[in-house]
């Protein structure tokens, strides 16, 4: 989970870009609608930075008619993702905004993911501060998740900033070969709230699952180097890794891996070479 910068674009900007090439009759109807989408992204802003989108529930029924609910849905399934349109610059530059996915923190940045569904709020499927940079395995794993309270609501790269202080850990398993789980241990000084939204954001993007295999991996080639060091430089090693990594992220998987290994005396002292 990885900050990202906001948008430098505002929500009434992309919608007429994206409507700006339908039929006549259509265009009306869609130019009708723009104080609409103008104000819902406003709305959303507020609740968003509160953690409050679970009180947008008004959003969920307007505009009424299905035919608007339609076309102001393909601003973004046919007009924004269009390659062809004029709005697809838009989402190629909101999705260059994130290199690597802020989601999962792992994978790279293919698509763009709707905080809120747009087929339950289609006044906010061209809003920009709706859609964060993703790769398509946490686009596919959200689905059209829809937040009932605060505590279950993923977090936005744009609003959440949870990289300053670690609340990724790891556990060593003394099995052969030597493996770690991981898990979320959120700190003291966050509230009920945040300490819930990131344990439920982990769950959401099977991000233990995801660490844990990459881990396992990096620890195959791991037991090789180790082998062929000297036992008394391996615990410097192993620290120096986890320090290494945790300067640049506290909470990438590699430098927790490596953090858990350096604590883990079973693990240094021979744990490391079963097989």
């Amino acid at each position: 989970m990885r900050p990202v910068q906001v948008p430098d674009l505002s929500a009434r900007e992309v919608y007429a870009a994206c409507i700006s090439k339908t039929r006549p009759k259509v265009k009306a109807r869609l130019q009708a609608l723009t104080e609409d989408v103008v104000n819902a992204a406003s709305e959303f802003e507020v609740a968003a930075s509160a953690a409050d989108l679970h009180r947008l529930i008004d959003l969920k029924t307007n505009p009424t008619d299905e035919s608007d609910r339609a076309q102001l849905t393909k601003n973004y399934t046919q007009r924004l993702t269009n390659k062809d349109h004029p709005a697809r610059e838009i989402y190629d530059e909101l999705k260059i905004a994130g290199r690597l996915c802020p989601l999962c923190a792992h994978r790279d940045v293919e698509t763009l993911d709707h905080q809120l569904p747009k087929s339950l709020y289609p006044l906010l499927a061209v809003v920009p501060l709706n859609l964060v940079p993703a790769c398509r395995s946490c686009n596919t794993l959200k689905s059209d998740a829809d937040p009932s309270s605060a505590y279950d609501q993923t977090l936005n790269p744009y609003f959440d900033d949870i990289s300053k202080e670690q609340w990724l850990f790891a556990r060593v398993h003394e099995v052969a070969p030597a493996c770690v789980s991981f898990h979320v241990k959120p700190p003291s000084s966050w509230d009920e709230v945040l300490a819930a939204r990131v344990l439920w954001h982990f769950k959401v993007f099977d991000l233990a699952e995801l660490y844990g295999n990459q881990a396992g991996r990096a620890m195959t080639s791991l037991r090789y180097v180790l082998k062929r060091k000297a036992p008394s430089t391996i615990p410097a090693y192993l620290k120096d890794e986890a320090d290494g990594g945790a300067d640049e992220d506290p909470n990438s998987w590699k430098a927790v891996m490596f953090q858990a290994l350096a604590n883990s005396s079973w693990y240094i002292n021979g744990g490391f070479a079963l097989e």
